[in-house]
């Protein structure tokens, strides 16, 4: 800025331009006031002298480069975002290996090896498998397995489905009674649920019986024994999977069940062109959860029918009776191959299951 006298005598500033390059160009940082001279004394002292404001160009400058220096370096950086879920995740997979992975690894090595608990271990390569596929009782277990997880599962998920599709459409009163009331069952244990079961289906005095006015044996009829057990698994199970179809009901858009009702659709069609399709991955979820609980199941016949030894007898006995039979026997060896051929269905029925799920594009979670 300039420096020139006023019309009342005192000392005026004019701006000075400032070059925009070459030496002393602006650089848009703050700008800089030149001290004002006296007119008269040419003294830079005078009363209407200015502070001078300067630009820190070098302190403001250096700072973003000690940020770049003082950053990690981006390939240490991206090492540690990878590595840093797998720590989380390490003591699941410690526990995983040690507690799963390496006895099963453990047990398939000796489905092939005769072994009693003590002494030396003899190779027999697949003559264990050989000799159960052989065996008629395995494949009748087997059969009785099949029958309690195709029955079971067709009785449990209707009525599980059924219920939740009721609860869920009605009244908000009904849904605080209704839900803790399905789910109780499943909150009892499987041991207490199948005494009340030995009780309803006594032969002779029990309560089926005599209610019904009928006199059958459960204990002895393989057809109404089985029914007996699916009943009691349908019992005990219908809750858990009466909130799996609630949780998948809550994922509908509840704006696709007016709009079918402006259009006329009754709930039965709302229910087979909106619901059904839109809760596949949900069904197909518990599908697999009930055919694992199926293949795994070992009380509930056990506990209804069981005699002397605590067993059912030959007619109702699921494959885990096999398991349970040879390490009773101190055949470890025959235990572990029965363990294979149980856990072989369920890693097929997942695989289908898996296979089911990719292939949905449409289908609610």
């Amino acid at each position: 800025m300039r420096v020139g006298p006023s019309q009342s005598g005192r000392t005026a500033l004019t701006p000075v331009p400032l070059p925009r390059t070459g030496r002393g160009a602006y650089d848009g940082g703050e700008p800089v006031a030149r001290i004002p001279v006296d007119a008269a004394t040419g003294s830079g002292t005078g009363t209407s002298a200015m502070a001078t404001t300067t630009q820190p160009t070098d302190v403001v400058r250096s700072r973003p480069l000690a940020a770049v220096r003082a950053a990690p370096r981006p390939r240490q950086r991206a090492l540690g975002e990878r590595l840093t879920p797998y720590l989380f995740i390490a003591p699941f997979l410690v526990s995983f290996v040690v507690l799963f992975l390496g006895p099963a690894l453990y047990s398939l090595v000796l489905s092939l090896y005769r072994y009693r608990g003590y002494g030396a271990a003899s190779w027999v390569g697949p003559a264990n498998y050989e000799r159960l596929l052989g065996y008629h009782q395995f494949w009748a277990s087997w059969s009785n397995t099949l029958v309690y997880w195709v029955a079971g599962a067709a009785v449990t998920l209707v009525v599980a489905f059924v219920l939740a599709v009721l609860v869920y459409h009605g009244p908000i009163g009904g849904k605080l009674f209704y839900k803790p009331a399905i789910f109780l069952p499943n909150v009892m244990a499987a041991v207490a649920a199948a005494l009340i079961f030995q009780t309803l289906f006594a032969p002779g005095s029990g309560v089926v019986n005599s209610v019904l006015g009928v006199d059958i044996a459960w204990d002895q009829d393989a057809l109404f024994g089985k029914l007996a057990v699916v009943a009691l698994r349908a019992w005990h199970s219908i809750g858990w999977f009466f909130v799996i179809f609630l949780a998948g009901l809550t994922t509908i858009n509840p704006e696709l069940y007016d709009a079918a009702k402006v259009d006329g659709a009754t709930a039965l069609q709302c229910t087979r062109s909106i619901t059904l399709p839109l809760m596949r991955r949900t069904f197909l979820f518990a599908v697999v959860i009930i055919s694992i609980t199926s293949l795994r199941m070992f009380a509930e016949p056990n506990l209804i029918f069981g005699t002397g030894d605590g067993l059912a007898p030959a007619a109702f006995q699921p494959i885990m009776n096999q398991l349970y039979l040879n390490l009773r026997a101190g055949e470890f060896g025959l235990a572990s191959a029965v363990a294979w051929l149980i856990f072989v269905p369920i890693v097929v029925v997942s695989a289908v299951q898996f296979r089911l799920l990719r292939g949905d594009d449409g289908g609610s979670a």
